[in-house]
């Protein structure tokens, strides 16, 4: 029996999914507000939990074997908000499942190549050895709960998977530039050639799986990332998949700082967070988020599936075919 937390979301959906097919048994701990239109025709337990205040957790642990630990805020108004949800409810997570199940086999969290922060060029990706500077509060969030797991191994049977940026079938974020493709537009935070590492959604839950049946990963921190591009060369292979020449624009960095001013006006006023955040803007700002998954590929046997292109026109093909395009 796993748990899989946030399992409406994009990664928990899609992880739902595959550990069903594996034949596992699975509990998706959701909110009782959370849209299920992903997982709700599964054949599921459901936990209704809440990280935010810690309601319920015990009634969502008790008696699983492994906890999958997905959900987590990525826009909020403000750094404690992050703090409360990101870091303190993991840890809440984490020992209230360890408490109910004291032969608990794996917990696995899924955090982000934000805690470590971006490299310091585009020949030096950060890896597992790499000392943590997180630009922003989602990153210090995640590097906290991180050390709040590190804290309780060993008793804590803690695997941790440092995410890159990732995209694939149901994904929102990334969703922008497919529209904006479609759109016949390009937009570039900066004149200098930005590089990313990024991840399909499916080569990643085989990462998770991976590590989650390895007893190599007890206690281990692994990277997460398939791919390299720049954002030109991104966008130029979503426009290849759609069957588009955009316009390129770069973005002058005055207008950035406009929009970050804006969304922190915008978040006092209706208290949501916009997508396109002064957060954000830090993570744009960077020109190397560069990771290495050299470890998961030699310690787990880890590769990815499918070339870039592939994974972006599965994408493409995903968001056309459910009328988000």
């Amino acid at each position: 029996m796993v748990l899989v937390t946030g399992a409406n979301g994009f990664v928990g959906s899609h992880l739902t999914e595959a550990l069903l097919a594996r034949g596992y048994r699975v509990r998706c701990m959701v909110r009782r507000s959370s849209d299920l239109a992903f997982i709700r025709d599964l054949p599921v337990e459901w936990a209704y939990a809440d990280l935010r205040d810690g309601s319920d957790l015990v009634q969502a642990c008790r008696g699983v074997d492994a906890v999958c630990h997905c959900a987590a805020l990525t826009r909020a108004p403000d750094e404690e908000t992050f703090m409360r949800v990101n870091a303190h409810g993991t840890e809440v997570l984490a020992r209230t499942a360890l408490g109910t199940n004291p032969d608990l086999e794996r917990f696995l969290f899924v955090s982000s190549q934000t805690a470590i922060g971006p490299a310091a060029g585009k020949d030096q990706p950060v890896d597992e050895s790499s000392v943590p500077h997180p630009v922003n509060w989602y990153g210090q969030s995640k590097l906290a709960a991180e050390r709040a797991l590190t804290a309780m191994q060993p008793s804590l049977p803690a695997t941790i998977l440092r995410v890159s940026a990732i995209f694939g079938p149901r994904d929102r974020d990334f969703f922008s530039y497919f529209e904006l493709v479609k759109w016949g537009l390009s937009l570039y935070p900066s004149r200098n050639e930005q590089r990313l590492s990024l991840v399909y959604v499916h080569d990643l839950v085989d990462l998770i799986l991976l590590a989650l049946e390895s007893e190599t990963a007890i206690g281990e921190t692994y990277i997460a990332c398939g791919y390299e591009a720049s954002h030109r060369k991104f966008a130029e292979t979503i426009a290849r998949a759609m069957h588009k020449r955009p316009l390129h624009i770069v973005v002058p960095d005055a207008v950035l700082s406009t929009i970050a001013l804006w969304s922190r006006v915008q978040t006092r006023l209706t208290g949501r967070t916009p997508l396109l955040n002064d957060q954000r803007i830090v993570d744009m700002r960077q020109d190397y988020w560069l990771c290495s998954a050299e470890k998961a590929r030699r310690e787990l046997g880890y590769a990815p599936n499918s070339d870039l292109e592939t994974a972006v026109q599965e994408t493409a093909d995903w968001y056309l075919e459910n009328g988000w395009l």
